[in-house]
C-alpha cells in the first residue's frame, strides 16, 4: 500500500505520470505477483490521488494494471469531497472511473472533518462527521463483503480501541461510551 505523493511545484498530470513511471519501473524489475494498493487521499496541499479520476489514471496508464489496486480510506474519501452516505453513487462512480475489481482493501475510519476539508484527521468509528450508520454501509454492503477492512482509528486515552470498535461493528450498534476506555 502506498500514498501516491504530491505534485509540489509540478502540474497534477505530470505528477501522475511520474507515479506511473515509477511504478512501471518497479514492476519491470520485480517479476513477482505482488500487488501495490494505491491509497485514496484527502487532498492536502498538492497531494495526488484525491479523486477516483486521478487513481484511475494511474492504473489505466500503467503497463502493469494487473499489479495495481486501491485502498479505499473512508476518512480520506470524505475529506477529499465525496459524500460517503450515498454508497450507491460512490461505488458506481468508483467502478466507472477505476473499477471495483481494483478495490483490494478498505481503511475504515471516521473523520474529524467535514466533507471536502482536505485535512485527513481520522476519528473513531461513529464519533466523526461520517457517522456510524454510514460506515456500516461499507462494512456490510454485499459488493464489499469480501474486501478486507482495516481499522485505522486513533487511540483513546493512550489505549487501542479496536476490540470495542469491532464489537460495535459486529453488533451493528454504536456505543457512545467507547471513548471512556
Amino acid at each position: 500500500m502506498l500514498h501516491p505523493g504530491a505534485a509540489v511545484g509540478a502540474k497534477t498530470i505530470d505528477a501522475l505520470n511520474k507515479v506511473v513511471e515509477g511504478l512501471d519501473n518497479i514492476f519491470s524489475i520485480d517479476k513477482t505477483d505482488i500487488k501495490i494498493a494505491i491509497e485514496t487521499m484527502a487532498g492536502k496541499g498538492t497531494e495526488i490521488g484525491k479523486t477516483f479520476d486521478e487513481i484511475g489514471y494511474i492504473i489505466k496508464n500503467s503497463k502493469y494494471p494487473n499489479r495495481l489496486g486501491v485502498c479505499f480510506d473512508t476518512c480520506h474519501v470524505n475529506d477529499s469531497g465525496y459524500n460517503l452516505d450515498d454508497i450507491d453513487y460512490i461505488l458506481t462512480d468508483f467502478d466507472k472511473k477505476i473499477g471495483l475489481n481494483f478495490l483490494l482493501v478498505i481503511h475504515l475510519n471516521d473523520s474529524k472533518n467535514i466533507i471536502g476539508s482536505h485535512k485527513d484527521r481520522h476519528e473513531n468509528i461513529g464519533f466523526g462527521t461520517i457517522g456510524f450508520d454510514t460506515l456500516m454501509k461499507y462494512v456490510y454492503d454485499d459488493r464489499l463483503l469480501l474486501i478486507p477492512k482495516i481499522l485505522e482509528t486513533p487511540y483513546v486515552n493512550e489505549l487501542p480501541p479496536y476490540k470495542k470498535e469491532i464489537i460495535m461493528i459486529k453488533s451493528k450498534k454504536f456505543d457512545p461510551n467507547l471513548k471512556t476506555i
